[in-house]
This record gives structure tokens, C-alpha cells and sequence, in this order.
């Protein structure tokens, strides 16, 4: 009798559609997707995201930022991530300015707040966005408090 070896893989993690993922980061609403399936099917070349981004609904470099890197961001098993600036600014809901500020705000306070309640507080992120990555980069801080000890600065 002869033995057929069989590969098992792992499966690959399977991943939402880029609609689905901008929507649970809050970043676009279920009315504005359904606009822009309903384009879609009448012009089946246009992406969603390109769809949501000509709407004026979402910047076309966080489009790109959630369907070309998120999902390898996500799927890496690494220990060791950026800072959450760091995420906010490639994904274009930061920019180089806000974040130096929102830093130096940290610096000088003396009830230091996470960089992320303080772009929420500014009204430049919604909470809801802020949760969703860290839920899905430091799900350890998820629950953590916005408030945290000052760091030590030499």
C-alpha cells in the first residue's frame, strides 16, 4: 500500500474587505459604502476605496495605507511595533506637524495623556479610530487608561 503525503498548510488569516476594515476603524459610515458599492456596480473598474476617496469621504493615502499595508502590519507576529504616531501618520490621519505638537503637549504637561486621547481631545482622530488600532496593534493597552505616568525626560 502505498501512502499519498498530503501538505497541510496553515490557512492563510482571512481578511475583511477594505469597506468592512475603514468602516470598523470608523473612518467611513455603512451609508457611505452602500453609495459606493452602488457606483461600483455600475462601473466595476473603480475600486471601493477609489470610489469613497473621489467622494470626498476618506483621503485616497489612507485607502492606500489600510489595503496595501494593515493587513501585513496586523499579521505580524512582532513584539516589537511602532509608536502609534507612527501608524496614524502612514495611514494620513496625522501629519508630521500634529503629532511634533501633540508630543510637545505631552512634554510639558504634568498629567501626561497618550498621544491618542490628545489627538482625540483635538478633534483630529475619532476615539473610535484610536480603539480600533489599539485593539488591533497593542490590544495590551486597549484598556488601559488615556492617562498615564509622565515618562522621564533627560
Amino acid at each position: 500500500m502505498v501512502m499519498e503525503r498530503v501538505n497541510v498548510s496553515p490557512q492563510k488569516p482571512k481578511f475583511r474587505p477594505i469597506g468592512e476594515i475603514l468602516q470598523a476603524a470608523d473612518l467611513i459610515s455603512a451609508n457611505q459604502i452602500a453609495i459606493a458599492l452602488d457606483e461600483q456596480s455600475k462601473n466595476p473598474n473603480k475600486k471601493i476605496g477609489e470610489i469613497l476617496a473621489s467622494k470626498g469621504w476618506i483621503r485616497q493615502e489612507t485607502v492606500d495605507f489600510f489595503a496595501q499595508e494593515w493587513k501585513e502590519i496586523v499579521a505580524s507576529k512582532s513584539k516589537r511595533r511602532q509608536e502609534l504616531g507612527y501608524y496614524l501618520k502612514r495611514a494620513a490621519l496625522l501629519n508630521e506637524e500634529q503629532i511634533a505638537l501633540l508630543v510637545e503637549e505631552q512634554r510639558k504637561g504634568s498629567l501626561w495623556i497618550r498621544l491618542g486621547a490628545l489627538a482625540t481631545i483635538k478633534g483630529w482622530v475619532n476615539q473610535s479610530t484610536i480603539d480600533f488600532f489599539l485593539q488591533h496593534l497593542y490590544p495590551e493597552q486597549a484598556r488601559q487608561s488615556a492617562f498615564v505616568k509622565p515618562k522621564k525626560l533627560i
